[in-house]
């Protein structure tokens, strides 16, 4: 890390730990039409997953969606929670799950040693909230944060064989590394969104190498 990303990185901790985190109120992707389209999902969503909070979780609770968001910062999450609690939001069928990873600076990327203790951890960010196997599978998943490839990877194999889901990948048009959930889905474009709504089972092998890539 350069002399300039690591002063970014510690002034971002400082907000962090401050309790200064800014949380939107509209999601940050490419176009209108892609916030709209998202949004329309979102409104007739029986249960939403998210990796990766912020203005999508503000969306979900505004809307009245039963909700499981993920996130690998637990400043951020709780920045979160307060502004939906701050707005009278919050209601039963919200869950927040922090996934812990370490230290995290921006976009809770992780920052610092990473021991294999750490990395452990990171195999287990991108499993499936318990939350989602208590009888109600979710019907709509985004995946916005770290650990993209495997949140997808694992998110197909617990939805399995149902039908009438949907997944959203953010930023799949850039980052062509995504494009490894192709071998098990078919994938449409909206904006630079991957959207898949069926999927092939994933071998456990495979998943395994993508469980410790935080891209």
């Amino acid at each position: 890390m350069g002399y300039s990303n690591l002063l970014a990185e510690l002034a971002f901790t400082a907000r962090q730990r401050s309790g200064k985190l800014a949380v939107p109120d509209l999601p940050h992707l490419d176009s209108q039409e892609s916030i709209s389209w998202f949004l329309d999902r979102l409104a007739t969503a029986n249960r939403y997953l998210e990796y990766g909070t912020g203005a999508s979780t503000y969306q979900a609770a505004k809307v009245g969606a039963d909700f499981i968001a993920v996130d690998t910062d637990r400043y951020f999450l709780e920045a979160v929670r307060r502004k939906i609690h701050s707005a009278g939001l919050d209601r039963p069928g919200q869950v927040f799950r922090y996934a812990d990873i370490g230290w995290t600076g921006t976009w809770g990327r992780p920052l610092g040693r990473i021991t294999e203790r750490r990395l452990e951890k990171f195999r287990r960010a991108s499993d499936p909230p318990p939350e989602c196997f208590d009888g109600r599978l979710p019907d709509l998943v985004l995946v916005d944060g770290r650990f993209r490839v495997a949140c997808a990877l694992k998110a197909f194999n617990m939805l399995g064989a149902q039908t009438g889901w949907t997944l959203v990948l953010d930023d799949y048009a850039d980052r062509p590394q995504y494009r490894a959930i192709e071998d098990y889905a078919q994938v449409d474009m909206v904006g630079r969104m991957a959207v898949v709504r069926r999927a092939r089972p994933v071998p456990e092998e495979v998943i395994a190498r993508w469980e410790v890539d935080f891209n």
